[in-house]
């Protein structure tokens, strides 16, 4: 019967621990959130995973920061409604279509900057991404000197039941993931 009472504890101690990191992350990125105001740079990179991200990446360019966005997973089925929906042309994009983590997201867009010979960009996401993304790209920066700024995607106009949905389970998601990268597991797993 104690043994079983010690399992029984361990097991809610696990669970109030997961239930407070989760509570710990939403007041994060509800009252600190990363968002910072862009500036004029290279390119505008926008990750795949969210309605709304390349929606934001647009409105920069309209507004005279850049005159290029990089699609970072541009082979992405949201990417690609957005595309059409939004009348994006395509000469201003730079496609990267390998990644498949916000890590190789970093990783690749970083390569083709050098490609480019790009110094500054604007990274875009959603906002509940935005620190996982920041994090990510501390880590794959490296030593190159490349000037970033994180402006965060709060939604989109288009409406889409499918997609509205799909973003819903990543916020839930997230907080896990964003663990799993301060703990290095992108290494190893794409998160």
């Amino acid at each position: 019967m104690f043994k079983l009472f010690n399992i029984d504890l361990k097991y809610r101690f696990v669970c109030l621990f997961l239930f407070g990191i989760y509570i710990l992350f939403m007041i994060k990125i509800t009252y600190f959130p990363v968002d910072q105001k862009p500036v004029k740079s290279d390119v505008i990179i926008v990750l795949s995973g969210g309605l709304g991200r390349l929606e934001t990446a647009y409105d920069l360019y309209m507004a005279g920061y850049s005159n290029h966005i990089m699609l970072s997973n541009s082979n992405s089925d949201i990417f690609k409604y957005e595309l059409e929906k939004l009348k994006i042309p395509k000469n201003i994009l730079i496609d990267e279509p390998k990644a498949t983590s916000t890590y190789t997201n970093a990783t690749y867009t970083l390569k083709l900057m050098e490609k480019y010979h790009y110094k500054s960009a604007i990274v875009v996401s959603s906002n509940y991404h935005m620190g996982r993304v920041k994090l990510a790209y501390e880590r794959a920066l490296g030593n190159k000197q490349v000037k970033l700024v994180y402006v965060a995607s709060y939604g989109s106009s288009l409406d889409s039941a499918d997609y509205k949905k799909e973003n819903s389970n990543l916020e839930i998601e997230e907080p896990l993931k964003y663990v799993g990268y301060l703990l290095g597991l992108y290494k190893w797993i794409d998160l």
